[in-house]
């Protein structure tokens, strides 16, 4: 028995890209010496006591929200709902319904040094990858924020270009 396949979204209601990752954080303050300072984003604007309560479903809930330029026109949000649950469990990268949010660097060696020198060392190693279209010389490397959350750095070699386009994502570039 197979699931019936649903219906393809015609071209117009297609995502077209993707336009922010949200990350709820238990200090803001300190997410940002994470984000803006280790790794160098640039805070667009920081929100106090948004009232978020009726689009997030938590009814009378408040938070503060700090944009950050991720480069290329994305968004990095980070939302610090005050008293919100912080004691959750922290799943590995291979547990279902984990995620992780990948930042390109130019220098990866320099990046996990001042990382690592501030209490956030690679959960694995670096590793370099050839395995063709956006994923050709590239190394790769796996750390968490001050919440856990995965972050992965990835760096191009230098002397390679790395555009983006869909022929490459579906490995046909």
């Amino acid at each position: 028995m197979s699931a019936a396949r649903p219906p393809r979204a015609p071209a117009s209601e297609r995502v077209r890209r993707i336009h922010h990752l949200g990350i709820t954080v238990a200090d803001l303050d300190r997410s940002l010496a994470f984000y803006r300072d280790l790794l160098g984003m640039r805070v667009i604007g920081i929100s106090e006591g948004e009232e978020v309560g009726s689009i997030v479903g938590v009814p009378g809930a408040t938070a503060r929200i700090a944009d950050l330029d991720a480069g290329a026109g994305q968004l990095l949000e980070l939302l610090d709902y005050g008293a919100g649950r912080v004691d959750a469990p922290v799943p590995g990268p291979d547990a279902p319904g984990s995620c992780h949010v990948s930042f390109e660097v130019r220098d990866l060696d320099a990046a996990l040094a001042r990382l690592a020198s501030a209490g956030h060392p690679t959960m694995g190693g670096v590793t370099h990858l050839s395995l063709g279209g956006v994923w050709q010389d590239c190394m790769i490397a796996y750390l968490r924020d001050p919440d856990g959350v995965i972050v992965e750095l990835i760096a191009h070699d230098p002397g390679v270009a790395a555009p983006i386009d869909e022929a490459q994502l579906l490995g046909h570039g």
